[in-house]
């Protein structure tokens, strides 16, 4: 899953939010993450994009979906596919989100932008870019997905092959969305649930 999964699935908490965001770069023990500001539920939320990543790695119907393109992107199938399903997920906000999409982006732009200084400094190019370009709505719109695999393509060596994947992903279009309406719920429950038996991280001190 992309950005726009991973802050939808954050319960509408800033600092599950904030430690969501943080899943991507921090890395080793959770517990000896340290920043100014910090707090538990931040923790917690490095933890649920841990849980999320896992999860979906995991789900039968994620790997149906890898499949779908393997042929053409091998090992890059994985980061292809959390961007189509930010992408099925923006298209058919009013089925998985909640609310309006352009609302629900302004209000995780907000708690980025006014929590800056608790997050490295290495993180603020990001969140400027993310909401300079509107990224979480833009996902609804297959040419910015097409630009963005693009970008990363131009960006690094590794995913040089992906720039043409924005053509698989309207080609299969159908296929991809019916395979992210059935597992998005899986996603969902396996959040709450892991949520609900950590209640207690709730502000506070690192």
């Amino acid at each position: 899953m992309n950005f726009l999964a991973h802050f939808l699935l954050s319960a509408g908490e800033e600092d599950l939010r904030l430690g969501n965001l943080l899943g991507d770069f921090v890395k080793g023990r959770v517990e000896r993450y340290a920043h100014p500001g910090v707090t538990p539920r931040m923790r917690t939320g490095i933890r649920l994009h841990r849980a999320i990543d896992s999860f979906s790695d995991g789900h039968h119907v994620v790997r149906r979906t890898k499949q779908r393109i393997a042929h053409r992107y091998g090992r890059l199938s994985g980061v292809i596919v959390d961007v189509y399903y930010d992408h099925v997920l923006a298209r058919e906000w009013p089925r998985h989100g909640e609310g309006d999409l352009q609302a629900f982006a302004r209000d995780v732009y907000r708690t980025l932008q006014g929590n800056l200084p608790r997050l490295p400094g290495e993180i603020h190019p990001l969140v400027q870019a993310m909401t300079r370009g509107d990224w979480l709505s833009g996902y609804a719109d297959i040419a910015y997905v097409e630009r963005a695999l693009r970008g990363m393509a131009r960006r690094s060596a590794v995913a040089r092959d992906i720039g043409t994947a924005g053509e698989e992903l309207a080609a299969h279009y159908p296929s991809i969305a019916d395979d992210f309406a059935e597992f998005f719920p899986d996603l969902r429950a396996h959040c709450a649930t892991f949520l609900a038996d950590r209640l207690d991280d709730q502000g506070g001190s690192p």
